[in-house]
Parts: C-alpha cells; structure tokens; sequence
C-alpha cells in the first residue's frame, strides 16, 4: 500500500511539473512591455550602427574601402543613426519638456527682459567689488557707474 501512495505521488509529480508550461496562461502584453522591447531594440540598433561607423572609419584608414565609398557608406549610416536616435527620443517623456525649456529659453534670449543683475548696494555689478559713494568707476575692473552718482547725487528741493 505504502508502495502504491509513492508510485502515486511520484507520477502526479512528473506529471504537474510536465504540464505546467503547458498550463500557464501567457499574460496579456502590457504598453511598459512593448515600449521596454521597443527601446531595447533602438538601443541595439544605435550600438550596432556606432560600432559599423566605427569599422568603416578604420576600414577607410587602413585604405580597405575607398574615399567614394566610404563618403556614400558613412552618409547612409549616419541617416539610420539620427534615425534611431529620433525614435529614441520620442520614447522618452522628457524629451517634450526638454525641447519646451529649449523653445523657452531661446525666446528669453530674442527678447532679454532689461533686468539687471542683482547686486548688493555698494558693490559693483560687473566684478561685485565694495564701492565708495565717491567713486564713479570701480577701482577693480573700471566699470562706470554713472546710476550710482545720480542716485546719491544732492539735488534742490523743487
């Protein structure tokens, strides 16, 4: 009887863990899974395209491959690259923010405010040097300071 119980849990044994892969349920794809792959993929694609401009480059050097192949090979990598790059980028969510701080910042520089920098009063704002209410230029770097004058410039009652 003991033999039998042992046969028994032996076979059903080899028999779940037979069966097992064959009744799992393949889960449902996921976007992080697809964009996980899908940027693992890029990124074999972009090393692998660095790593052929690398051996053009030393195939070009070594005088394997001639100045008008190398210019078309070199030109047709490139494109693939900056391609692969591109569809990185769009993976990334940064990316937008990044290309908005860009725009942002470029406008900013077409059309400075006219703040000037902050300094503290009695100091210079070119090399932030200790000024005198006399001195109308900074001893350390000759910066004029004209708005200095008329601001503690005496002036008559009106």
């Amino acid at each position: 009887m003991l033999d039998l119980i042992l046969i028994l849990g032996i076979t059903l044994s080899i028999a779940g863990l037979v069966g097992a892969p064959f009744m799992h349920r393949p889960r449902p794809c996921r976007k992080e899974d697809t964009d996980a792959s899908t940027s693992a993929d890029l990124l074999l694609q972009k090393d692998t395209l660095y790593t052929a401009i690398h051996d053009l480059e030393f195939d070009f050097q070594t005088g394997k491959v001639d100045q008008k192949d190398y210019v078309e090979l070199r030109q047709q990598l490139e494109r693939e690259a900056v391609h692969v790059l591109r569809l990185l980028d769009a993976l990334d969510p940064c990316t937008l923010l990044d290309a908005a701080l860009e725009q942002h910042i470029a406008l900013l520089r077409q059309h400075p405010t006219g703040i000037s920098p902050i300094s503290p009063a009695g100091a210079c704002r070119s090399c932030g040097a200790v000024l005198q209410r006399d001195e109308p230029c900074c001893p350390s770097c000759a910066q004029e300071h004209r708005e200095r004058e008329e601001k503690y410039a005496v002036r008559p009652p009106a």
